[in-house]
């Protein structure tokens, strides 16, 4: 009997559980980037839904990061790191074009050019 019980635990432990509420499909795509950076496996939940906004309500439309519940830890690890990083670094203005870029990316969106700006 007790085997039985250590499958299902064994089990649970690769139960895919969502880890983080990305904003839009961008952050839900950088926080997936990270996470495989760090060889954690993961997957999204939701990011097809975009693009039936409209047909069904905005606040359904969300995109999830999932992670196997065993790597649960070390994943909240990276996001707290990632969430203190979103949190005091600003948005950059491409010198190139003057768009305004997020902190996380290193070339501009619109023209890519480099943010020579890493201070």
């Amino acid at each position: 009997m007790q085997n039985t019980h250590n499958n299902l635990s064994n089990n649970s432990a690769f139960n895919w559980i969502i880890i983080y509420q990305a904003e839009n499909q961008v952050e839900a795509n950088i926080v997936k980037g990270l996470l495989l950076h760090e060889g954690i496996e993961c997957q999204l939940q939701g990011e097809m839904l975009h693009g039936a906004l409209g047909e069904i309500p905005f606040d359904q439309t969300s995109v999830s990061v999932q992670v196997y519940a065993i790597k649960e830890r070390h994943a909240r690890e990276i996001l707290l790191n990632y969430q203190q990083v979103k949190q005091v670094a600003p948005d950059w203005v491409c010198p190139n074009c003057n768009e305004h870029n997020g902190p996380s990316f290193d070339f501009c969106w619109s023209c890519e050019t480099l943010n020579n700006d890493k201070s």
